[in-house]
């Protein structure tokens, strides 16, 4: 199996909340459980209805989502086979966790902070992360820094879930 990033930022991430943030790519998926951000149940779940179509992957995230709770040992073989990287969605999907579980973390900025570094420091982060600048006219501060998360996380839901999935409506909380 793929070795995995070293991540400081440590959690996982539920099939439950993916399915209503984004659509994965069969690489995305392989990322996802290789970086231990979903587990296998998690990947499961996923590939029965949550993974955007990707010519001659298909057959493979066919194959895990027909296996049985006790055939879950056969995942790490069949993950390996879907390597295509994008870690992008899952930045995103590790900063809606910590905006939408605020409450879970400490310090939820200092945990943006960590997930700033261990995804190699993506420009589109570093606007709402505690040590860097304001853009230019933006506002400082917490408030400033809120309303630039909250923006990533729309604008990245366009691309990762909106645009995958047919028929989407753009807030996943208007479920609740």
């Amino acid at each position: 199996m793929s070795d995995p990033i070293e991540h400081t930022a440590k959690f996982r991430i539920p099939a439950s909340f993916i399915v209503d943030w984004a659509r994965l790519t069969p690489g995305e998926l392989h990322y996802g459980y290789t970086n231990q951000w979903i587990s296998s149940a998690d990947v499961v779940e996923l590939a029965l209805g949550s993974i955007v179509p990707s010519g001659s992957k298909m057959g493979i995230v066919e194959e895990i989502s027909l296996l049985l709770s006790d055939e879950l040992d056969r995942i790490p073989e069949l993950m390996d086979q879907l390597i295509d990287r994008d870690d992008r969605v899952w930045t995103y999907l590790a900063l809606a966790w910590v905006h939408e579980n605020q409450e879970e973390f400490d310090d939820p900025f200092k945990t943006v902070d960590l997930i700033f570094a261990d995804f190699g420091y993506p420009q589109d982060v570093g606007e709402f992360v505690t040590f860097m600048p304001p853009p230019p006219g933006g506002v400082p501060g917490y408030p400033g820094l809120r309303q630039r998360w909250k923006d990533y996380l729309e604008q990245n839901r366009s691309e990762f879930f909106l645009s995958r999935t047919p028929g989407a409506r753009n807030d996943p909380r208007e479920d609740a």
